[in-house]
């Protein structure tokens, strides 16, 4: 018994003076543990853009440096980035990335990010960065702030319906891009993955459905305002008259 745990007191003891390494760095990673490194497919097909026909290894993705260049490539999740460790430029505008992971927070080397044109909603993690003196670019977001807003339009700004008449008002909306080059924001469109908040002059005869469909109850002229964030901030907030007849 004595020798099993002198056994046992040697081997963690070796394991914690590094003399043994857990994982050999230099072995080729198998797709299965680059699928658990980056769950995002988009993400991880980029990383594999970087290494043409060859193997990756950990050592090679914590090689990596300089600028890492992954826009309009559809990336939700960037699980994963804190790998890439030398890094100093990450360019990520034109995706459809909604939040960013802590671990982007232990880049040491990182002085530039570039996530305009994305679907964040929140800024927590971008103002620890900028403390640390990382520039982050986060126009044409869903932050809660009016720089970071979309300037919100609407086809119509007087619409006439019947009584429980249904009207999508998401398909009203556009965003204007007049203002950006094409390839920060090649559509209009106002994606469903955008969230809307919508009210009207009189809820208590409103009908407001999950997918933006709004009807009447009763015969009258409403106002609805539509708006991308909470605070109604002028440039991404419209009103569209209603006369139900």
């Amino acid at each position: 018994m004595k020798i099993l745990k002198l056994c046992s007191l040697f081997i963690l003891l070796t394991l914690s003076m590094g003399l043994v390494p857990l994982k050999n760095e230099n072995i080729p990673l198998t797709k299965q543990e680059l699928t658990d490194l980056f769950p995002d497919s988009d993400f991880r097909d980029v990383i594999y853009d970087y290494f043409p026909n060859e193997e990756i290894t950990l050592s090679k993705l914590k090689s990596l440096d300089g600028e890492f260049y992954a826009s309009n490539e559809g990336i939700e999740d960037l699980t994963g980035i804190s790998i890439l460790e030398n890094i100093d430029t990450f360019i990520f505008w034109n995706n459809d990335i909604k939040t960013l992971p802590s671990e982007i927070l232990n880049l040491e080397n990182v002085k530039h990010i570039n996530l305009e044109n994305n679907y964040l909603t929140e800024n927590k993690v971008i103002d620890l960065l900028e403390k640390r003196n990382v520039d982050v670019d986060h126009d044409l977001n869903f932050i809660q702030s009016e720089k970071s807003q979309y300037e919100l339009c609407s086809n119509k700004t007087k619409i006439t319906l019947d009584k429980n008449e249904k009207i999508n008002i998401r398909s009203l909306l556009y965003k204007s891009i007049n203002n950006y080059a094409n390839y920060w924001e090649p559509s209009k469109d106002v994606s469903n993955d955008c969230k809307l908040y919508i009210q009207t002059s009189n809820p208590a005869v409103t009908s407001i459905s999950n997918d933006s469909n709004i009807s009447f109850t009763k015969d009258g002229i409403y106002y609805i305002v539509v708006s991308l964030n909470t605070n109604k901030y002028t440039s991404s907030t419209v009103i569209i008259k209603a006369i139900v007849k």
